[in-house]
């Protein structure tokens, strides 16, 4: 699954870009011609990992405190592990850094990630720009030499190599073409030649590398004599990221409107192949138009492999093996799909945020109507035409809508003092935005040098009575950088004093440009609370971007 995508593959008819390698596995696969993704990237992968809505999962959102997915969720590593799997994690992961949502504990044995959202975001190691990273080795950080994509591909053929002669299950999540925007020229250079511009000519030069390597990941498969009996999906999270295409209004799009966290088809209508040379899945280069969701991949894989479903997940999806010798036409599946992008201001709000798919109609913000089969492109509204339509579809949406609004307002909490995790680190990114709390969120590195103003609390469960220590902080502790340091810019301030707040304990300090941190131990009792931080200074505050907290037995 790669990072921001959309269709843009030389197989979906892009003509700028050059991925002969991706082209070839989809002419030796089926094209799922009809798969749909959630419109943004954390609400996809909960999907693909839990076979649910992301809703069900807690992660439903790439910020405001709800990326996060709950540590009961049943992944389909899991599902393959205890089933005799290996499996191995390389890429972006965006559903939680720490226990118990990270990938090491939600099924995988072999992890070499990154965290948070991309590189340069504020969780992920402080300084990454895609060029000889720090990435995070089963939960420790570790550097690397090499550019991001060709990194996580040799990881992944790494595992190959060693569990070659075992069942394994991979889940590779190269974090390109999300921003930043950032390749060797190379590969962009061409591109520019040819008249594009420049950052879309960087997101293109990032997909001729990605092509380079599912190249070499083929000829692993192969070497390692694995190839027939291995099956492989390949898909993006969600339609193209909105940086690269904004100076370029008629960018390639195969014709369909919206891109990525829009409900419009380009912002979740994506490319799919599936590829099994030793199975049976359809005539290869064939297109299959079945209605196909992320939710169904879960316990579609399951199925391909002859595995049971866990009893303990409820799937939101189905598995569509059934459908790959017989296509299921869509106007003959009674089944309708939710997609969304919600707004923990309002839950309620539709506009631009939600589409309902049901056969080949699309119903948007409940008022919006178009036929795919006759309007590719949603030019067309034509929901005066079919007022009963649109009414069956509002009917199915808020019935489903009735069962997830009431999950998505139960907040993912951080847990503190367990002994599986006597640490745990914390970043602005995750502070849980409420519909009373005014300001915008410290979402990158950049905003911490800045000093950005940002407010609400962190959701945490107390495991155990016991003492606890709080560093809060501007930068990440292991960077030694002090308080002082950063930009002066609009809505930055000198720190002056750091504040804590949980579970009605109060407590503030002083400090000065020199310090790294301020620290706090608290006696507390068990049970959920509201971490409230703040640095302030010369009449202004927001939250701290980082806080560190230990636990000690009492």
């Amino acid at each position: 699954m790669t990072d921001d995508q959309g269709n843009n593959i030389g197989y979906q008819g892009n003509p700028y870009v050059n991925t002969p390698h991706i082209d070839k596995l989809a002419s030796e696969g089926v094209s799922l011609s009809n798969f749909h993704q959630m419109p943004m990237c954390t609400a996809s992968r909960a999907g693909l990992m839990s076979g649910q809505y992301a809703e069900h999962t807690g992660a439903w959102r790439t910020s405001l405190g709800r990326t996060m997915m709950r540590g009961d969720v049943y992944t389909i590593a899991e599902a393959f592990r205890d089933n005799g799997y290996a499996t191995g994690h390389y890429g972006k992961w965006h559903l939680g850094d720490n226990w118990p949502m990270a990938p090491q504990d939600q099924g995988f044995e072999d992890v070499v990630g990154l965290r948070c959202g991309a590189a340069g975001q504020i969780a992920d190691y402080w300084g990454n720009d895609y060029f000889d990273d720090t990435y995070y080795r089963n939960g420790k950080p570790e550097q690397f030499e090499g550019y991001c994509t060709d990194i996580f591909f040799n990881e992944t053929m790494r595992f190959i190599r060693e569990k070659k002669d075992e069942p394994f299950f991979i889940y590779l999540a190269p974090n390109i073409t999300h921003l930043p925007l950032n390749v060797a020229e190379k590969y962009s250079q061409r591109h520019i030649d040819n008249g594009v511009n420049e950052k879309l000519a960087i997101l293109y030069g990032m997909i001729d590398n990605l092509d380079e390597n599912m190249g070499r990941l083929m000829d692993c498969l192969k070497e390692t004599g694995v190839d027939e009996n291995t099956i492989i999906l390949m898909t993006t999270d969600d339609g193209v990221q909105g940086a690269a295409v904004s100076q370029t209004p008629d960018y390639w799009n195969m014709g369909l409107r919206g891109r990525k966290g829009s409900q419009e088809e380009g912002g979740h209508r994506v490319f799919s192949y599936l590829r099994w040379p030793g199975g049976k899945i359809g005539k290869a280069g064939s297109k299959n138009d079945t209605l196909i969701s992320v939710q169904d991949v879960y316990p579609t894989l399951l199925d391909l492999c002859g595995l049971p479903a866990p009893k303990e997940v409820s799937f939101s999806g189905r598995s569509f093996k059934p459908y790959l010798a017989k296509p299921l036409d869509p106007e003959d599946d009674e089944r309708a799909i939710f997609f969304y992008y919600f707004n923990p201001k309002n839950l309620d709000q539709r506009e631009n945020q939600t589409c309902v798919i049901w056969k080949n109609w699309r119903l948007i913000a409940s008022e919006q109507l178009y036929d795919i089969s006759k309007d590719w492109g949603q030019r067309h509204d034509v929901a005066a035409e079919f007022p009963e339509i649109v009414e069956h579809l509002q009917e199915k949406f808020d019935a489903y809508h009735a069962v997830g609004r009431r999950l998505v307002q139960e907040p993912v909490r951080f847990v503190l003092g367990d002994d599986r995790a006597p640490i745990v680190d914390l970043t602005s990114q995750d502070v849980y935005w409420l519909k009373d709390v005014s300001g915008a969120q410290a979402f990158g590195q950049k905003d911490a040098e800045r000093l950005k103003q940002a407010y609400g609390p962190y959701k945490v469960r107390i495991a155990r009575d016991g003492k606890y220590t709080f560093k809060l902080s501007r930068y990440p502790l292991y960077t030694g950088k002090t308080l002082g340091e950063g930009h002066r810019s609009v809505g930055s301030f000198a720190i002056e004093k750091i504040r804590l707040s949980i579970a009605g304990q109060t407590v503030e300090k002083v400090v000065t440009a020199e310090h790294t941190h301020a620290s706090f131990t608290l006696e507390l009792k068990a049970g959920d609370a509201d971490l409230e931080t703040a640095l302030i200074g010369e009449g202004k505050d927001g939250v701290a971007y980082f806080v560190r907290v230990e636990f000690e037995d009492l």
